[in-house]
């Protein structure tokens, strides 16, 4: 009885510490737009860095995308912390809540590094941002398995609804999906600040080998996981990478926006034969695969 009471304190706690991160990484988010910090908004450091793997501008809105799910699922997180039903075991930990307020933390973090231009720093915490984000999608997915405590259909918990398992699972997916991107454009600008050579091949050779890096990781999502959400995340990434290049140099970059556009063809692909083999919810296949 102790250690319950125990875990559920922590739940609460970290519930409502995960409340105070999530509003407090947006903050930092909204400032650096809106003062901006360090007098220089994100887009423009981005430009400071040129390379051929940066989207257009309008790809960026996904973050409008990703703060509204993960407001959702801190809504989830505190309605599963404060539970008092007994017939319904909760589905978020204090163990999760420690690692969001992690990732809230250094999401923030990372805004003040970037507009600092700590490029180095900035990369070291992206990966912390990345690690915590996986840490924390791969927990949620053994609660999806059958026997989870997220395991739709009959024999799936009581309260584990299809509300409930959308927001305690798929803002993480979009997120992750997001930051897998993010995590590779963070490297390219750490190497263009550097002033790597490439061995002395073609900048846009190795564009392509980072798009089809990108593509490996988004096939591991949609056909080793089954997941949609996340690929779907990589596909508008590599549709801003298009639009950027056709926009800017579509003759010079063509190797680089035909390599975006046909890897998005093949995500697209991979998520419509995903959708069409199993339900959006509890799949087993994922269940197979995280065992292993």
């Amino acid at each position: 009885m102790d250690s319950a009471q125990n875990g559920t304190r922590a739940a609460r706690g970290a519930a409502v510490l995960s409340i105070l991160a999530f509003t407090g990484m947006v903050a930092v988010n909204g400032l650096a737009t809106a003062l901006p910090l360090n007098g220089v908004n994100t887009g423009q450091l981005s430009d400071e860095l040129p390379n051929l793997f940066v989207p257009a501008g309008i790809t960026f809105s996904v973050w409008g995308l990703i703060y509204l799910l993960l407001a959702g699922y801190v809504g989830a997180a505190a309605r599963e912390a404060f539970r008092s039903d007994p017939g319904i075991r909760r589905a978020w930990t204090g163990r999760d809540g420690a690692l969001f307020i992690l990732n809230a933390a250094a999401n923030a973090a990372w805004i003040l590094a970037w507009h600092w231009r700590l490029i180095g720093t900035s990369m070291v915490i992206m990966l912390v941002i990345l690690g915590t984000l996986v840490a924390l999608e791969r927990d949620t997915e053994r609660k999806l398995l059958p026997g989870g405590i997220l395991e739709r259909g009959v024999g799936g918990e009581p309260g584990s609804t299809r509300l409930r398992r959308f927001f305690l699972s798929v803002p993480l997916r979009v997120y992750l999906g997001w930051i897998c991107v993010a995590t590779i454009a963070n490297a390219t600008a750490l190497l263009v600040k550097t002033r790597w050579g490439g061995f002395g091949l073609d900048p846009r050779i190795w564009t392509v080998a980072v798009i089809l890096a990108g593509l490996a990781v988004a096939l591991g999502f949609s056909v080793r996981k089954r997941q949609i959400a996340a690929p779907l995340v990589v596909v508008w990434a590599y549709a801003g990478i298009v639009l950027k290049r056709v926009r800017t140099d579509p003759d010079y970059s063509s190797p680089v926006w035909i390599a975006a556009a046909l890897a998005a063809l093949i995500i697209l692909v991979s998520i419509i034969r995903v959708r069409f083999a199993c339900p959006l919810f509890g799949r087993k296949t994922a269940g197979k695969s995280l065992k292993k």
